[in-house]
């Protein structure tokens, strides 16, 4: 299916409940655990400053590690947040194409093949739907539309254009010198007419 295969996926939310489902799954568990870790660290940081000042330890100030780790932890979130939604994205949208190509199967539409962009996931169920597309070719049940039959429509469409095409040049080109025909006729008429001079009617 060439109109279709070669669609762009402009968007990354296709399926909302599907990707919000896989988004959870890979990034919940990790944010979690960075959240802990911050939490961690500021306690850390917290008690050991407390402990420098009981006992009168000259100890630099630990805030700037403390925002250090609170900003790699923001950083790597983001980032996980963010690869979470390409990667749903690479399976949500697979899983539209196929569904919309199940569609055209049911509808008696056979003339086409799944293609899936390069990076998408799902990859082994286009494959073996391809497969079953050919075996439906070879195999059509009644009313089905094959790819031979479509190839024949095209060709035969095409020749019914050219044909069209061809017949409105030709009357465009008759027009035109139908056109040019008058045109040289009117003039070649007001050349032989002469006009009449004013003395003439004085003369007689």
């Amino acid at each position: 299916m060439p109109g279709h295969s070669q669609e762009r996926r402009k968007t990354l939310v296709i399926n909302k409940p599907l990707q919000g489902k896989m988004i959870l799954g890979m990034a919940l568990t990790p944010s979690l655990a960075l959240a802990a870790i911050a939490v961690l660290t500021a306690v850390w940081c917290t008690r050991t400053m407390e402990n420098a000042a009981l006992e009168e330890a000259e100890l630099p100030n630990l805030t700037p590690i403390f925002y250090v780790v609170v900003a790699f932890e923001l950083v790597a979130a983001v980032y996980l947040m963010v690869n979470s939604l390409k990667i749903s994205h690479r399976v949500a949208g697979p899983a539209y194409r196929i569904c919309k190509s199940l569609e055209r199967i049911r509808s008696g539409d056979l003339a086409f093949t799944v293609n899936l962009r390069k990076g998408d996931h799902l990859t082994e169920v286009r494959d073996q739907l391809n497969l079953l597309l050919d075996w439906l070719n070879e195999n059509p049940p009644k009313g089905c539309t094959t790819r031979k039959q479509a190839a024949s429509t095209a060709t035969s469409t095409a020749g019914i254009t050219a044909a069209n095409t061809q017949h409105e040049t030709e009357l465009e080109q008759l027009a035109h010198e139908a056109i040019t025909a008058a045109t040289t006729a009117a003039a070649e008429a007001e050349l032989s007419i002469q006009p009449t001079k004013p003395g003439d009617d004085d003369s007689a």
